[in-house]
Formats: C-alpha cells, structure tokens, sequence
C-alpha cells in the first residue's frame, strides 16, 4: 500500500470514529443516531474493503489516481456531511401553528386613513 492508501484508510477510520461518536452522543434522537451509526458503518466497510483487497492484492482496472480522488471525496460527502442534515431537521424546533402565524402582533393598530372612506391602514 502507498501512503496515498494509509491516509484514505486513516481518514475512513476517523470518520467512523466521529460518526459512532456522534451517534452515542444523540441517543435521544432515535433517527439521528441511526443515520450516524450507519455512516459508521460505511466508514467501517469502506476501511475493511481497502485493507483486505491490497491484502489480497486484487487488480482493479478503474482505481486510477483520479477516480481514487473522485470516489473520496464522494465518500467524505456520504459519511460526514449527508448525516449532518439529518442532525439539521431533527432539532427541537418550536412548532408554530397556523393561528400564531396568522395572529396579528399585540402592538398592530388598524385605524381609518379618512374619516370619510373605510380605507383600512395597518
């Protein structure tokens, strides 16, 4: 393996790390914890596939240095920022209903531009 792999595998690991991390730290948010620890685990199989197939020593005729760089930065993108979103929309945000946000505010003041027309004016 180059040092080009050791780093890849390095990376992967890391992010698994960070994804079970993560995962453990948002135990109350079933969703964002299930999204974390299967970014783990593709994290985990990536690092897994990598090692046993330079072990083994099969050829692969695509992974050129560019669709090496391609697929990683697909896989930083799958596994650290894809869960992010869901960490985004799973936050306790407070819910508004339809008559708050049709409720005018408490200092609104509708009054008559003219005496003489019904011409309301906020």
């Amino acid at each position: 393996m180059t040092a080009v792999w050791y780093i890849i595998v390095a990376i992967c690991a890391l992010a698994a790390i960070i994804n079970f991390t993560i995962a453990g730290a948002r135990r109350k948010q079933p969703l964002v914890a299930l999204v974390r620890v299967l970014a783990g685990l593709v994290s985990l199989a990536a690092v897994a596939g990598i090692i046993i197939g330079k072990s083994l020593n099969i050829p692969h005729p695509f992974l050129d240095a560019r669709n090496v760089f391609i697929g990683f930065g697909v896989f930083v993108f799958a596994v650290l920022l894809l869960p992010s979103y869901a960490d985004r929309s799973a936050k306790d945000a407070p819910k508004v209903t339809m008559q708050q946000r049709a409720a005018r505010p408490a200092n609104a003041t509708v009054r008559l531009r003219d005496a003489g027309t019904d011409e309301w004016v906020n």
